[in-house]
């Protein structure tokens, strides 16, 4: 099951925490991968580690979702090197990391405009050569349908997670929910997953207090692991998904049920 050989993959955010292990797990079920990030180190460094693979091509591109025409470069250098397109997995995203007074109009629109703008603006050039169907993940958070608690986050890390980063999870649902029954007669189907609670490592390092709160709320008792996210896209981009669209599938541990 959920084996992807002879589909070609473009994940954006591909170096990234998520995204690179998303890359690995769809490369390890076949699948031709293009890691496409703004962090050209770490996509180097990714596809350098992605040569055990013998019978697929990783190759790395670079990206920034918030120019319209490094979208249309790197959609046009996948079908030049893979010659087709299946797959679309955008885990990019932006955040002010600012507090509501603090929080600058302009700041805003930047973050909407990387998040919205550039999610729209690549699925709508990823379909355009995707001539057989195809499959779109995009990522939202648990922020996307709930309310941070600010009782959690003290200082340091005040601000708690901002109204910016959320009001753009939000519309990433709707998004979502639009553009599969958009593209349902050409046969491409768009879910998005709702990350929970994921800190990078080094935050859990640097908090541990914060991540004992974090698991205290989750009804599993903890917090998530990288890997746990790369199943839930592995299998929403799979055939074995194939009458699953329009739908946010919350990768949380149960968070956003109590």
């Amino acid at each position: 099951m959920f084996g992807l050989k002879g589909k070609v993959a473009l994940v954006a955010g591909g170096a990234g925490y998520f995204g690179s292990s998303i890359c690995l797990g769809l490369a390890e079920q076949g699948a031709q991968v293009m890691v496409a990030d703004i962090d050209d180190e770490r996509t180097d460094a990714l596809v350098d580690s992605s040569n055990k693979f013998s019978e697929t091509r990783v190759i790395g591109a670079h990206l920034d979702v918030a120019d319209e025409e490094s979208i249309r470069s790197v959609v046009g250098q996948a079908i030049e090197h893979f010659g087709r397109l299946n797959i679309l997995i955008n885990a990019t995203y932006a955040s002010s990391r600012k507090a509501v007074e603090d929080l600058k109009a302009e700041e805003f629109d930047s973050t909407l405009h990387v998040n919205l703008t550039g999610t729209l603006l690549l699925a709508r050039e990823a379909v355009r050569v995707m001539e057989d169907g195809g499959s779109i993940v995009l990522f939202s958070s648990m922020y996307g349908h709930i309310s941070p608690d600010p009782r959690i986050y003290e200082p340091p890390l005040n601000p708690k997670n901002p109204i910016d980063y959320g009001a753009a999870k939000a519309g990433i649902e709707q998004m979502t929910r639009y553009l599969a029954v958009h593209w349902a007669a050409r046969r491409i189907r768009v879910n998005a997953v709702a990350p929970g609670p994921f800190p990078y490592p080094h935050r859990q390092e640097l908090y541990p207090a914060f991540m004992e709160k974090l698991a205290h709320k989750n009804p599993m008792g903890r917090i998530g692991r990288q890997n746990e996210m790369t199943g839930a896209v592995v299998f929403l981009v799979s055939d074995e998904a194939s009458f699953i669209t329009g739908q946010v599938l919350n990768v949380d541990g149960g968070w956003a049920i109590w």
